[in-house]
């Protein structure tokens, strides 16, 4: 199920965990060999390019089944039809948005790169958490910690725990791994926080 979402959206697998509390914002990244040769195109070089900088095309490789039906009524497979399918999809990146990485300036210094959010470009939004590709995040947190003058807000997950581990990281509060019998000192910890 999750192979197939992911095939048919073109985002990674979903491979974050619950141990791993880190923002991260996914955006689109402008690509482009033509207009922006080797990382060394013109500043703003997105702008006017006319090649579609935001997807990339993949191949897909679908193998059909030959079925042959014998004379005792038994079906047998005798071979395999290969087509190769097309898709256009985003060219997603994780941008982390956390005040410890790169004094919390990832995301401005990656729009001023010509990374793009999904709802730019009518892509659905995608969960803040780190790994995490799941389309459609449902919990919108809008509490906001400010660290060394630079400002991050909690973030858009499509569950609770996320957001409160988050909540705790962006708080400096140190997180119960979940483990043994920290899984209840955890539990207790995360359905404690005000993620609002």
């Amino acid at each position: 199920m999750q192979k197939a979402k992911q095939e048919a959206t073109g985002t990674p697998l979903s491979q974050g965990g619950l141990n791993r509390p880190l923002k991260m914002v996914n955006m689109v990244q402008a690509r482009c060999s033509k207009c922006n040769p080797r990382g060394q195109g013109k500043r703003g070089w997105w702008k006017t390019c006319k090649h579609d900088p935001y997807y990339t095309v993949r191949e897909e490789e679908v193998r059909h089944p030959k079925l042959e039906q014998t004379e005792d009524g038994r079906t047998i497979k005798t071979g395999e039809e290969v087509e190769i399918e097309y898709h256009k999809v985003p060219n997603w990146k994780q941008i982390a948005d956390d005040p410890k990485i790169s004094s919390g300036r990832m995301v401005q210094i990656q729009r001023e790169r010509g990374s793009v959010f999904p709802e730019e470009i009518g892509e659905p939004p995608i969960c803040d958490y780190l790994n995490c590709w799941e389309p459609n995040p449902t919990i919108h947190a809008k509490r906001v910690f400010t660290h060394e003058g630079v400002q991050t807000v909690v973030g858009n997950y499509h569950h609770r725990d996320e957001a409160a581990i988050v909540t705790l990281r962006l708080n400096e509060t140190p997180v119960y791994v979940g483990v043994d019998k920290d899984m209840e000192r955890r539990r207790a910890q995360l359905d404690a926080v005000n993620i609002l």
